[in-house]
């Protein structure tokens, strides 16, 4: 099971219901970032929905929500309830309105107390949310906690915006944003080429030389990696989830291009801080000086905006890469 790692060491690297809203916004083209038009905020009648944990909870009322992941809250402003966020948990970069909101803690170390000072009628949490005695402190003051899948597909993004407008009783228009967003990935997909042979890129986890993770199979970004035409390094080496980066795994995996987030590239000292860590610049893509670096809010947020990544992902490597 994926997981994220949160700001500091870990912030990692997602029915039934009825349409309540003539006034929510989707997204239209992924270049330009989702809107954050309102909708009715209390659902008229009560919507039943069963999560992913197999618990059935029954929502009466959306007007004070709590997120607990940032592609979760980018859904819940898309389609329209911003104002009815009332806090997020730090994972939360986007929308620009989000970030000013008060922060319950850590998703996947949260404690009751945060969120119940907040007075939430609806708490919306996924996979990682932990642990599970945190939760059911949360539902036995009586507040509905509904976990969704953390999806690691492109089919399990589009499922989990529609489940999300379920939850919200807003099916038609989450299906609606379900639609653009594929369409927006789909579009970017078009334009890249062709690779001969495929790249093979490795995403690296990184908070500074103390923390250095090899991202495999069932992380969001294997999807994203093999979209584009690359071999996932970490997952063709039998990585499930993460594990520490060691000097001889790293060359014998080889990889073309090595991504890492911009937050871990900086800590590291930049290309050059990088490059001196043993193993890096034995690679082809340290002798290359292949390294490519996104904001951790962008690469490891699986949700509404991972087209605009793709899409500068498809653009970086083309220059990288040369492709004929």
């Amino acid at each position: 099971m994926p997981w994220r790692l949160t700001l500091g060491l870990v912030l990692l690297v997602t029915a039934c219901g009825s349409n309540t809203s003539d006034d929510v916004t989707s997204v239209t083209s992924m270049a330009t970032p989702p809107s954050t038009a309102e909708t009715t905020t209390t659902a008229p009648t009560a919507t039943v929905f069963v999560g992913v944990d197999g618990v059935e909870s029954e929502i009466t009322d959306t007007s004070r929500i709590v997120t607990l992941s940032g592609d979760l809250t980018e859904a819940v402003f898309a389609l329209g309830f911003g104002s009815s966020v009332v806090a997020t948990d730090v994972t939360t970069v986007y929308p620009p309105e989000a970030v000013g909101l008060p922060i319950v803690g850590v998703g996947r170390f949260l404690t009751a107390e945060g969120v119940l000072a907040e007075d939430p009628t609806l708490v919306i949490g996924d996979t990682q949310t932990s642990p599970l005695e945190t939760i059911e402190q949360i539902r036995s003051a009586g507040v509905p906690v509904v976990i969704l899948d953390v999806p690691t597909t492109f089919e399990g993004l589009y499922e989990k915006i529609e489940q999300i407008g379920a939850v919200l009783g807003v099916a038609d228009e989450a299906t609606t944003l379900a639609s653009d967003v594929r369409s927006a990935i789909e579009d970017t997909l078009a334009t890249s080429p062709e690779y001969d042979p495929e790249p093979r890129i490795a995403f690296v986890y990184s908070r500074g030389p103390d923390v250095m993770l090899l991202f495999g199979s069932e992380m969001t970004t294997q999807p994203v990696i093999e979209a584009v035409g690359g071999i996932d390094v970490g997952a063709a080496s039998g990585v499930v989830g993460t594990v520490s980066v060691t000097p001889e795994a790293l060359v014998a995996a080889s990889p073309d291009v090595i991504i890492i987030t911009s937050e871990g590239l900086a800590a590291l000292g930049g290309i050059d801080g990088i490059l001196a860590i043993p193993g890096f610049a034995e690679t082809p893509a340290g002798r290359d000086r292949r390294i490519l670096d996104y904001p951790e809010g962008d690469i490891l947020t699986f949700g509404l905006r991972i087209a605009d990544t793709i899409q500068q992902l498809v653009l970086d490597l083309q220059q990288q890469l040369n492709p004929s």
